[in-house]
Protein backbone atom coordinates (compact mmCIF):
# COMPACT_ATOMS: atom_id res chain seq x y z
CA UNK A 1 0.00 0.00 0.00
CA UNK A 2 1.18 2.99 -0.98
CA UNK A 3 0.19 6.60 0.96
CA UNK A 4 0.21 9.31 -1.93
CA UNK A 5 -0.37 12.08 0.69
CA UNK A 6 1.05 12.43 4.19
CA UNK A 7 2.12 15.35 5.88
CA UNK A 8 4.94 13.72 8.37
CA UNK A 9 6.58 17.01 8.43
CA UNK A 10 3.81 18.77 10.57
CA UNK A 11 4.51 19.01 14.92
CA UNK A 12 2.34 16.50 15.62
CA UNK A 13 5.03 13.49 14.60
CA UNK A 14 7.91 15.31 16.36
CA UNK A 15 8.07 13.15 19.54
CA UNK A 16 7.73 9.50 17.51
CA UNK A 17 8.01 10.57 13.43
CA UNK A 18 10.89 7.52 13.34
CA UNK A 19 8.13 4.92 14.90
CA UNK A 20 4.88 6.02 12.92
CA UNK A 21 7.77 5.31 10.16
CA UNK A 22 8.60 1.92 11.00
CA UNK A 23 4.87 1.44 11.68
CA UNK A 24 3.90 1.63 8.53
CA UNK A 25 6.73 -0.20 6.56
CA UNK A 26 6.33 -3.00 9.29
CA UNK A 27 2.18 -3.02 8.18
CA UNK A 28 3.67 -4.20 4.40
CA UNK A 29 3.82 -0.41 3.28
CA UNK A 30 5.38 0.43 0.23
CA UNK A 31 6.00 4.08 -0.38
CA UNK A 32 4.88 7.36 1.50
CA UNK A 33 4.38 10.45 -0.42
CA UNK A 34 4.72 13.35 1.65
CA UNK A 35 3.51 16.97 0.93
CA UNK A 36 4.98 20.50 1.55
CA UNK A 37 2.39 23.35 1.91
CA UNK A 38 4.88 26.53 2.76
CA UNK A 39 8.69 26.76 2.42
CA UNK A 40 9.65 25.71 6.42
CA UNK A 41 7.11 22.85 5.71
CA UNK A 42 8.76 21.98 1.76
CA UNK A 43 12.20 22.21 3.51
CA UNK A 44 10.92 20.05 6.02
CA UNK A 45 9.99 17.39 3.78
CA UNK A 46 12.57 17.49 1.65
CA UNK A 47 14.67 16.47 4.43
CA UNK A 48 12.64 13.82 5.44
CA UNK A 49 12.61 12.17 1.89
CA UNK A 50 16.13 12.66 1.78
CA UNK A 51 16.40 10.20 5.16
CA UNK A 52 14.20 7.95 5.08
CA UNK A 53 14.11 5.33 1.99
CA UNK A 54 10.92 4.78 0.01
CA UNK A 55 9.81 8.18 1.23
CA UNK A 56 9.17 11.04 -1.52
CA UNK A 57 8.51 14.44 -1.16
CA UNK A 58 6.01 16.80 -2.84
CA UNK A 59 7.19 20.43 -2.90
CA UNK A 60 4.22 23.38 -3.35
CA UNK A 61 2.96 26.52 -2.03
CA UNK A 62 -0.74 26.02 -0.10
CA UNK A 63 -3.83 28.37 -1.05
CA UNK A 64 -4.01 29.49 2.16
CA UNK A 65 -0.47 30.52 3.01
CA UNK A 66 0.68 33.00 4.38
CA UNK A 67 4.11 33.58 3.83
CA UNK A 68 6.08 37.13 2.89
CA UNK A 69 6.97 35.38 -0.60
CA UNK A 70 6.59 36.83 -4.16
CA UNK A 71 5.27 34.79 -6.84
CA UNK A 72 8.90 35.02 -8.70
CA UNK A 73 10.98 33.81 -5.21
CA UNK A 74 8.18 30.79 -5.17
CA UNK A 75 9.00 29.97 -8.48
CA UNK A 76 12.81 29.97 -8.06
CA UNK A 77 12.50 28.11 -5.23
CA UNK A 78 10.41 25.28 -6.52
CA UNK A 79 12.41 24.83 -10.09
CA UNK A 80 15.59 25.04 -7.46
CA UNK A 81 14.40 22.30 -5.18
CA UNK A 82 12.50 20.21 -7.64
CA UNK A 83 15.96 19.20 -9.09
CA UNK A 84 16.16 16.66 -6.01
CA UNK A 85 15.61 13.27 -7.33
CA UNK A 86 13.86 12.65 -3.92
CA UNK A 87 11.12 15.40 -5.01
CA UNK A 88 8.13 14.06 -7.60
CA UNK A 89 5.72 16.57 -7.98
CA UNK A 90 4.63 20.08 -7.32
CA UNK A 91 1.84 20.43 -4.63
CA UNK A 92 -0.19 20.70 -2.37
CA UNK A 93 -1.89 23.83 -5.00
CA UNK A 94 -4.84 25.38 -5.44
CA UNK A 95 -8.12 27.22 -4.21
CA UNK A 96 -9.52 26.87 -1.02
CA UNK A 97 -12.52 29.26 -0.57
CA UNK A 98 -13.60 27.93 3.01
CA UNK A 99 -12.26 30.68 4.82
CA UNK A 100 -11.38 32.89 1.96
CA UNK A 101 -14.39 35.62 1.35
CA UNK A 102 -12.55 38.90 0.22
CA UNK A 103 -12.25 38.92 -3.61
CA UNK A 104 -8.70 40.33 -3.78
CA UNK A 105 -7.62 36.94 -1.52
CA UNK A 106 -9.23 34.85 -4.02
CA UNK A 107 -7.68 36.42 -6.79
CA UNK A 108 -4.14 36.02 -5.19
CA UNK A 109 -4.97 32.67 -4.43
CA UNK A 110 -5.84 31.99 -8.50
CA UNK A 111 -2.58 33.42 -9.36
CA UNK A 112 -0.27 31.49 -6.85
CA UNK A 113 -2.25 28.53 -8.26
CA UNK A 114 -1.67 29.57 -11.98
CA UNK A 115 2.22 30.09 -11.21
CA UNK A 116 2.57 27.12 -10.12
CA UNK A 117 0.96 25.40 -12.23
CA UNK A 118 3.32 27.02 -14.87
CA UNK A 119 5.89 25.61 -13.27
CA UNK A 120 4.94 22.20 -13.06
CA UNK A 121 4.73 22.75 -16.83
CA UNK A 122 8.00 23.89 -17.42
CA UNK A 123 9.47 21.44 -15.65
CA UNK A 124 7.58 18.56 -16.68
CA UNK A 125 6.26 17.63 -13.23
CA UNK A 126 2.57 16.17 -11.85
CA UNK A 127 0.81 18.25 -9.59
CA UNK A 128 -1.21 17.43 -6.32
CA UNK A 129 -4.32 20.02 -6.19
CA UNK A 130 -5.94 21.23 -3.17
CA UNK A 131 -9.90 22.40 -3.94
CA UNK A 132 -12.58 23.75 -1.20
CA UNK A 133 -15.31 25.19 -2.18
CA UNK A 134 -13.94 26.59 -5.50
CA UNK A 135 -14.56 24.09 -8.21
CA UNK A 136 -15.88 26.45 -10.51
CA UNK A 137 -12.80 28.56 -10.53
CA UNK A 138 -10.55 25.70 -10.21
CA UNK A 139 -12.42 24.18 -13.04
CA UNK A 140 -11.94 27.17 -15.40
CA UNK A 141 -8.03 27.30 -14.65
CA UNK A 142 -6.87 23.80 -15.21
CA UNK A 143 -9.29 23.85 -18.86
CA UNK A 144 -6.55 26.37 -20.19
CA UNK A 145 -5.16 24.64 -23.27
CA UNK A 146 -1.68 25.36 -21.52
CA UNK A 147 -2.68 22.73 -18.58
CA UNK A 148 -6.03 20.86 -19.55
CA UNK A 149 -3.52 17.50 -20.90
CA UNK A 150 -1.05 17.48 -17.29
CA UNK A 151 -0.79 15.15 -14.88
CA UNK A 152 -2.72 16.35 -11.88
CA UNK A 153 -4.38 14.62 -9.23
CA UNK A 154 -7.35 15.96 -6.89
CA UNK A 155 -6.12 15.32 -3.34
CA UNK A 156 -9.01 14.56 -0.41
CA UNK A 157 -11.70 14.96 -3.65
CA UNK A 158 -15.43 15.65 -2.18
CA UNK A 159 -16.80 17.22 -5.26
CA UNK A 160 -20.21 16.07 -6.32
CA UNK A 161 -21.26 13.81 -9.23
CA UNK A 162 -21.98 16.90 -11.58
CA UNK A 163 -17.95 17.81 -10.72
CA UNK A 164 -16.84 14.44 -10.91
CA UNK A 165 -17.94 14.40 -14.82
CA UNK A 166 -16.51 17.16 -15.63
CA UNK A 167 -12.74 16.36 -14.06
CA UNK A 168 -13.29 13.01 -15.51
CA UNK A 169 -12.87 14.91 -19.17
CA UNK A 170 -9.12 15.64 -18.53
CA UNK A 171 -7.14 12.71 -19.95
CA UNK A 172 -4.34 12.38 -17.22
CA UNK A 173 -6.53 13.59 -13.89
CA UNK A 174 -6.71 10.88 -11.22
CA UNK A 175 -9.00 11.12 -8.03
CA UNK A 176 -7.10 10.66 -4.11
CA UNK A 177 -9.63 9.79 -1.33
CA UNK A 178 -9.33 10.06 2.39
CA UNK A 179 -10.40 8.70 5.46
CA UNK A 180 -13.65 10.63 5.62
CA UNK A 181 -15.12 7.96 3.22
CA UNK A 182 -14.97 5.57 6.40
CA UNK A 183 -17.24 7.99 8.26
CA UNK A 184 -20.15 8.92 5.44
CA UNK A 185 -23.50 8.11 5.56
CA UNK A 186 -25.08 5.50 3.35
CA UNK A 187 -27.07 7.94 1.10
CA UNK A 188 -23.69 10.51 1.02
CA UNK A 189 -23.43 11.45 -3.00
CA UNK A 190 -19.28 11.15 -2.52
CA UNK A 191 -19.98 7.38 -2.23
CA UNK A 192 -21.50 7.49 -5.32
CA UNK A 193 -18.52 9.25 -6.64
CA UNK A 194 -16.27 6.90 -6.02
CA UNK A 195 -18.51 4.32 -7.52
CA UNK A 196 -18.69 6.10 -10.47
CA UNK A 197 -15.06 7.18 -10.67
CA UNK A 198 -12.58 4.03 -12.98
CA UNK A 199 -10.50 2.52 -10.51
CA UNK A 200 -7.43 3.30 -13.24
CA UNK A 201 -7.97 7.27 -11.55
CA UNK A 202 -7.99 6.36 -8.14
CA UNK A 203 -5.36 6.59 -5.42
CA UNK A 204 -5.82 6.33 -1.53
CA UNK A 205 -4.35 8.93 0.75
CA UNK A 206 -4.29 9.49 4.67
CA UNK A 207 -3.62 13.62 4.88
CA UNK A 208 -2.36 12.42 8.24
CA UNK A 209 -2.21 14.00 11.05
CA UNK A 210 -5.67 15.00 9.57
CA UNK A 211 -9.23 13.48 8.69
CA UNK A 212 -8.30 9.12 10.75
CA UNK A 213 -10.50 7.23 9.18
CA UNK A 214 -12.98 4.51 11.39
CA UNK A 215 -12.01 3.06 13.95
CA UNK A 216 -9.10 6.04 14.60
CA UNK A 217 -11.61 8.83 13.93
CA UNK A 218 -10.47 11.72 16.27
CA UNK A 219 -7.22 10.36 16.97
CA UNK A 220 -3.97 11.37 15.16
CA UNK A 221 -3.81 10.17 11.78
CA UNK A 222 -0.72 7.98 10.51
CA UNK A 223 0.04 6.73 7.33
CA UNK A 224 -0.56 2.69 8.09
CA UNK A 225 -4.12 4.12 8.40
CA UNK A 226 -4.70 4.36 4.26
CA UNK A 227 -5.34 -0.09 4.82
CA UNK A 228 -8.77 1.57 5.98
CA UNK A 229 -9.63 3.55 3.20
CA UNK A 230 -8.78 0.58 0.39
CA UNK A 231 -11.02 -1.78 2.74
CA UNK A 232 -13.51 1.35 2.30
CA UNK A 233 -13.09 1.76 -1.26
CA UNK A 234 -13.22 -2.39 -1.89
CA UNK A 235 -16.81 -2.32 0.10
CA UNK A 236 -17.88 0.49 -2.47
CA UNK A 237 -17.25 -1.03 -5.41
CA UNK A 238 -17.64 -4.65 -4.46
CA UNK A 239 -14.06 -6.00 -4.72
CA UNK A 240 -11.48 -7.28 -2.84
CA UNK A 241 -9.06 -5.32 -1.00
CA UNK A 242 -6.06 -6.43 -3.18
CA UNK A 243 -7.32 -5.86 -5.69
CA UNK A 244 -7.76 -1.75 -4.76
CA UNK A 245 -4.63 -2.15 -3.48
CA UNK A 246 -2.40 -3.57 -6.17
CA UNK A 247 -4.24 -0.97 -8.69
CA UNK A 248 -4.34 1.95 -6.65
CA UNK A 249 -0.18 1.43 -5.78
CA UNK A 250 0.21 1.10 -9.46
CA UNK A 251 -1.55 3.99 -9.52
CA UNK A 252 0.82 5.79 -7.40
CA UNK A 253 3.87 4.55 -8.60
CA UNK A 254 2.83 5.79 -12.25
CA UNK A 255 1.62 9.15 -11.72
CA UNK A 256 4.37 9.59 -9.63
CA UNK A 257 6.77 7.85 -11.30
CA UNK A 258 8.14 6.24 -8.28
CA UNK A 259 11.60 3.96 -7.99
CA UNK A 260 11.28 2.43 -4.81
CA UNK A 261 14.55 0.35 -2.60
CA UNK A 262 14.74 -2.70 -1.41
CA UNK A 263 14.03 -1.45 2.27
CA UNK A 264 17.57 -2.51 4.96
Amino acid sequence: MIDTHAHLDFEQFDEDRKDVIERFFVDNGKAIVNIGVDKKRNKKTLNIAENNTNIFAVLGFHPETEEDISLKEIEDFLIENCKNSKVKAIGEVGLDYFHCKKPREREFQKKLFTRQLQVAKKIDFPVVIHCRDAYEDLLEIISSDQFREMKMVMHCFCGGLKQTEKFLKFPNLNFSFTGNLTFLKEKDELLKVVEKIPLEKIMVETDCPFLAPVPNRGRRNEPRYVRYVIEKIAEIKGLKSKKIENQTDKNAIEFFELKMETAP
